[in-house]
């Protein structure tokens, strides 16, 4: 038996994590735009505003959710294997980073 077909079954990490930085452009913009949001209202003490920022964070995991729904359609041997789900993200943070982590890791 040849290994050549196994190695051709192989999914493309560098791939995968280009779409998931393709996928994440627009929730990450809602990230940037909810957390300016948010900073505004805490700012201001405006706590309608800050419910409004609470909802564009729940816009954004729903993308993310449909994003990464669709992915794992597109890379099936990917979504079953949670040490390739690692690679992809690893590869991913380093090339789209989430405005997100910057936020909470300067807390």
């Amino acid at each position: 038996m040849s290994f050549s077909g196994a190695a051709l079954a192989t999914p493309d990490l560098n791939e995968a994590a280009d779409d998931v930085c393709a996928c994440m452009e627009a929730p990450y913009a809602q990230i940037e735009q909810a957390m300016e949001m948010l900073n505004a209202a805490q700012a201001s003490g405006d706590t309608s505003a800050l419910i409004a920022a609470q909802g564009e964070m729940l816009g954004v995991i729903n993308a993310a959710s449909q994003c990464f729904n669709e992915l794992s359609v597109k890379y099936p041997e990917i979504s079953q294997s949670q040490d390739l789900q690692q690679q992809v993200m690893a590869i991913a943070d380093d090339q789209c980073p989430n405005p997100a982590d910057a936020m909470f890791s300067n807390q």
